[in-house]
């Protein structure tokens, strides 16, 4: 789902006069960029579906590939941000696939490690061109330091987001 129109000024004032603890720019900003990461979401996933690829799987094609070596099942779902069974779930088809491979850790026989594949390596050589000159295109009403300065404060934002706790929204 997307926030496909902002409330208008009015209704935001409307709100603050109802919620005491509403700060009205804030609410507006994340607001802002909720939507601009949802709809940036939903455009990439419609652009690897036409590919026949998934979100998750291309998300896990990525992260693999920035290991030269194959990684435990487990610190794959960390970095993707998910559970462990969720990642094997995807790795199932991946294997069956031929994009990547599991490996039983020498150390450890209770670790199981993946690797990327060439396959797997070809379909992001494939993809990410594509990507990259969306992202272009996204970006392109920006100039170099406004992306600067975008990447400066959304780092911030993501980092104070970490800091929140569950609790806060109850």
């Amino acid at each position: 789902m997307i926030i496909k129109e902002l409330p208008s000024y009015k209704s935001f004032l409307e709100m603050a006069r109802r919620y005491t603890n509403m700060d009205t720019l804030v609410c507006e900003a994340y607001l802002q960029v909720l939507r601009s990461g949802t709809v940036l979401h939903h455009r990439v996933e419609r652009s690897l579906a036409r590919l026949g690829l998934s979100y998750g799987r291309f998300m896990l094609l990525c992260l693999l590939n920035q290991d030269p070596e194959p990684i435990p099942v487990c610190k794959l779902a960390a970095k993707a941000g998910v559970t462990t069974p969720t990642v094997s779930a995807l790795l199932a088809g991946m294997v069956r696939d031929g994009l990547v491979e599991r490996r039983e850790d020498t150390s450890d026989r209770r670790v199981v490690r993946i690797g990327l594949l060439p396959a797997g390596r070809r379909i992001l050589d494939d993809v990410l061109p594509g990507l990259f000159v969306l992202q272009t295109a996204v970006m392109s009403g920006l100039d170099h330091e406004e992306l600067a300065a975008l990447v400066t404060l959304l780092s911030k934002v993501r980092l104070d987001v970490g800091h929140c706790s569950e609790e806060s929204t109850k």
